[in-house]
């Protein structure tokens, strides 16, 4: 089962044209029997579990312990004790990553999971971003990045996409063995 991270703003809510677009996103992933993994709790996070459960796939919320049970939701919880453990598990859990617009901690994993493939700390999987939000801001890692084939391993992953549809798609071809 291919898992693909989807990350995004929590306080979007249902009804937003985002929190439709996570709910394709995971509803995509769902019918490819692939499984959503996310930070576990609202809005992007929510949308992209539901989206998946609606099509029989699965999810995996990451939830940092002590601060609630996640959406109703994901089929499956993993609790870390900490921020840095929860990004790791993030990054680790994920064969691709999918990355919507807005949210401070969607930078953060951002900057988190580019910096991992950039000094090789995790090997270069698809890294794709829905829409052109976050290009101001990857492209300004790509210039930062001081190892130069670290850049290169980067760039060679990652891939703008405009459709729930087509960043599934290629995350899930960029995936494939």
């Amino acid at each position: 089962m291919l898992s693909i991270g989807v990350f995004g703003s929590s306080l979007l809510r249902e009804g937003s044209a985002a929190y439709e677009e996570a709910l394709e996103v995971g509803r995509e992933i769902g019918r490819r029997g692939g499984r959503v993994v996310c930070g576990g709790y609202g809005g992007i996070m929510e949308a992209a579990c539901r989206g998946a459960a609606e099509t029989g796939g699965a999810s995996l919320g990451v939830l940092l312990q002590g601060r609630g049970e996640g959406n109703r939701w994901l089929a499956e919880r993993a609790r870390e004790p900490d921020l840095p453990s929860r990004l790791r598990r993030l990054r680790d859990e994920s064969e691709a990553w999918i990355f919507l617009p807005r949210g401070l901690g969607t930078m953060l994993e951002i900057v988190f999971i580019a910096e991992s493939i950039v000094k090789g700390d995790t090997p270069a999987r698809p890294f794709v971003l829905l829409s052109n939000f976050w290009r101001p801001a990857v492209e300004t890692a790509l210039a930062e990045a001081s190892n130069p084939q670290g850049r290169v391993r980067f760039r060679s992953c990652l891939v703008f996409s405009e459709s729930p549809a087509a960043a599934v798609a290629a995350a899930v071809r960029s995936s494939a063995p």
